[in-house]
């Protein structure tokens, strides 16, 4: 076992205690080196301690950056800081958390309950727990969309110091706030969003992957004709999640037709009301898709309630799969087959990069991707033959 920590310390560059530390996931490492150690230990074989499924990859890499690939899936190259910036361990661009205790979690105003949405509650649970355990204290507070209250944390909201730093939850964070907070020496991490033209460190999911492993299971499954309902094409993760639906229909040699594609004009109309008034409508069409791809789990809900409305039974008739995996899925009837989101890892690990920025540790940006995995439940199975049957008669409709 010492003669490979003392391996994977040399490819790393590393001491063989921070390797130990690292692979037991104790004491102050950045993310970056624990990243790092990780990957090479499992290109060399050796068991990591709790590295299992449910603990999916990341994928890390500089913003604006080369990124080189290291073993193990990881993205990773030398910190690039700003021009003329420095930085050391332990100082950051304020007082360390012990001097600055609060932490504020920013989200839009619209979502009616960060802490009861079915996505982001479990996500903020992640954020609280990580950040609790370092005896840092959590603020919740929500802006409205167009921004206009973004500068709240330049005053004292606590009466004490103001906050350390910020982590703005959700796609529908007015940029302002990210760039107010960097303007004014906060620090910043998005949670399921990212801003491409901006040097903010991000946390998010693998969406266009995930959507595309969502399809290869339907192709696998027999399905060639596969519809789309989901939310506004404005919020990044969902216009992530369509482009991998779109690109792996091209990649498995699958039709596409705009008129199996169904979208919430807004976001609060995306969930189970889109999901219900777009399965409704794919099934009056005179070759309804076999299946569908809801691009979360809440929309997914909507469509089964359509299908069951109309007497079309799931999976028989027509299959559906959703995106998420929030806790209702697995109680669906028939269970959801849906993509699963690591969401209180999503939470922990943005909680966890906050702190090393505010320490000082890896101060250049990044974004961290945590990937999806495929849940199979009871919503999927095989076209009817005739439904593929009578297409192939038909011949494929033209796009429209």
């Amino acid at each position: 076992m010492d003669t490979t920590i003392r391996e994977i310390a040399r490819q790393v560059g590393v001491s063989p205690s921070t390797v130990s530390r690292a692979l037991r996931r104790e004491g102050r490492i950045s993310e970056t080196t624990r990243a790092r150690v990780l990957a090479v230990a499992r290109s060399l074989g050796y068991h990591v301690p709790g590295d299992v499924a449910a603990e999916p990859a990341q994928l890390r890499a500089p913003l604006n950056a080369d990124a080189g690939a290291a073993p193990g899936g990881v993205i990773l190259t030398g910190p690039r800081s700003p021009k003329g910036a420095t930085a050391t361990p332990g100082q950051g661009p304020g007082p360390g958390p012990r001097g600055r205790a609060n932490i504020g979690i920013v989200f839009n105003r619209r979502l009616s309950s960060l802490v009861t949405d079915p996505f982001y509650g479990a996500v903020v649970a992640g954020i609280e727990e990580s950040l609790q355990r370092l005896g840092l204290r959590v603020f919740l507070r929500s802006i409205d969309g167009a921004g206009d209250n973004a500068d709240f944390f330049a005053a004292d909201q606590t009466g004490e110091t103001g906050f350390a730093g910020l982590l703005l939850v959700g796609c529908d964070v007015h940029p302002r706030v990210a760039r107010i907070a960097r303007e004014k020496g906060i620090p910043v991490v998005l949670v399921d969003n990212e801003l491409p033209d901006e040097p903010v460190d991000c946390v998010v999911s693998d969406n266009e992957a995930a959507a595309r492993c969502a399809i290869e299971y339907l192709y696998r499954s027999g399905h060639r004709r596969v519809g789309f309902v989901g939310g506004p094409q404005s919020h990044i993760s969902l216009a992530q999640r369509y482009a991998g639906y779109v690109k792996a229909l091209g990649e498995f040699g699958m039709e596409f037709h705009r008129k199996w594609t169904v979208f919430a004009e807004s976001v609060d109309r995306h969930g189970p009301q889109i999901g219900y008034e777009g399965a409704l409508g794919l099934m009056d069409l005179a070759q309804p898709p076999s299946a569908i791809f809801a691009d979360n789990d809440m929309t997914a809900l909507g469509v089964l309630k359509a299908l069951h409305e109309r007497g079309v039974r799931v999976p028989d008739e027509v299959s559906v799969i959703g995106f998420d995996d929030i806790q209702v899925a697995s109680h669906t009837h028939p269970p959801l087959t849906t993509m699963h989101i690591p969401k209180q890892q999503l939470g922990s690990v943005a909680a966890r990069r906050l702190v090393d920025i505010i320490d000082g540790v890896d101060p250049a940006p990044v974004k961290i991707v945590i990937r999806a995995t495929l849940v199979v439940r009871g919503t999927v199975a095989p076209p009817p033959p005739e439904s593929e049957a009578a297409l192939t008669k038909a011949g494929a409709e033209p796009q429209a």
